[in-house]
């Protein structure tokens, strides 16, 4: 009985987030009109993939009612980005040093009144850019999240890892920018110096998210602009140690926040794993009341991917969703806790250490 009770405040704390998630997809998709006259697209670049192209390319072939112009940065004209970004827009070399370096130089010829900040990586629909962007007439920032498509175990750990940030978006008081796509109007970009602040972040989310709540600005999270994120190639170590570079940037850069996952993490693995476990091995059968915790969270993770797949046209198998919530229950945890060890991180060719 004691260890019910115990427990009670976290099941309900799992249930009123099983209820948040399904009222955020149920909510409606923003219906304004484009305010944007000219919109300035900003990707930085290092190096292809077999389908770099083919991502490009769905970026570039959007239907928007305002002009829009694709700026594409990258650290040497002897990158094959280069010769690649070239056909799609124009190419300019990074004069400083890391993503945040290149959106700042980037950001030297932008002209557009609206600045939509972008991945590589990503495969937009046709509307993308329109409904990152139509927000903007009532907001100051507009942005949404990936969803990533591939098959086997790497997949489930990515993806597993990718949505841990879902939560956060849900609610516009914990709501960030995520940097793969991001829409800004150009008041923000000046009045804050975002040109200058940049460069002195090793996330570029969180530059621009400082930048926005000084202004005291406002941010919509679009549903319908989610950006399909192929990865077929997916390594299993890779992965696993892009996740905890994902969950440093949070360490680095908004501590109390990583704390609180810390926390949660924890707590979530004792009370649904262990001490299930214990009670199963050691005949405890009051400790098995951690396990109503899995359908729950696995309901919420239903919710979430038929959101997706409702509001952004991404294909999503329920048996996938299934399967990366196992492959979750474990990778997370561990991930989390690894951030707590791991000092340097590698991106792209860069070592970074904090």
């Amino acid at each position: 009985m004691w260890y019910a009770v115990l427990i009670s405040p976290f099941i309900a704390l799992a249930v009123a987030g099983l209820v948040r998630e399904y009222l955020f997809w149920r909510s409606g998709e923003f219906d304004g009109g484009q305010s944007c006259g000219k919109i300035t697209v900003v990707i930085p670049m290092r190096g292809v993939a077999p389908w770099t192209e083919e991502n490009l390319r769905a970026i570039a072939a959007q239907k928007v009612d305002a002009a829009a112009e694709y700026i594409f940065v990258v650290d040497s004209a002897d990158d094959p980005a280069y010769s690649l970004a070239s056909k799609f827009g124009r190419v300019v070399l990074n004069e400083g040093e890391g993503k945040s370096a290149a959106l700042a130089t980037a950001l030297k010829y932008a002209d557009g009144d609206c600045i939509v900040f972008a991945d590589d990586d990503i495969r937009p629909g046709p509307l993308w850019l329109h409904r990152l962007t139509a927000p903007l007439s009532k907001y100051h920032a507009a942005t949404t999240y990936r969803w990533y498509l591939g098959r086997g175990l790497c997949h489930k750990v990515r993806l597993a890892i990718s949505n841990m940030g879902f939560p956060a978006m849900l609610d516009k008081r914990s709501r960030f920018v995520w940097g793969g796509s991001t829409a800004l109007r150009r008041e923000v970009v000046d009045k804050s110096k975002l040109a200058a602040r940049l460069p002195k972040y090793v996330s570029d989310d969180y530059a621009v998210y400082s930048a926005i709540k000084e202004l005291g600005g406002s941010i919509w999270f679009s549903k319908a602009a989610i950006a399909p994120t192929p990865d077929p190639e997916c390594r299993l170590r890779e992965a696993f140690m892009w996740g905890i570079r994902q969950i440093l940037m949070v360490k680095w850069h908004a501590p109390a926040g990583w704390y609180a996952g810390v926390a949660i993490y924890t707590i979530g693995f004792l009370l649904s794993i262990a001490l299930p476990l214990a009670g199963l091995l050691l005949s405890h059968p009051e400790l098995l009341t951690g396990l109503v915790l899995h359908p729950i969270n696995l309901a919420k993770d239903l919710v979430r991917a038929r959101g997706v797949a409702k509001y952004s046209g991404t294909p999503v198998k329920m048996s996938q969703v299934v399967a990366t919530w196992l492959v979750g229950n474990v990778v997370l945890p561990l991930a989390v806790w690894a951030s707590a060890f791991v000092k340097c991180v590698w991106w792209r060719g860069r070592r970074i250490c904090r």
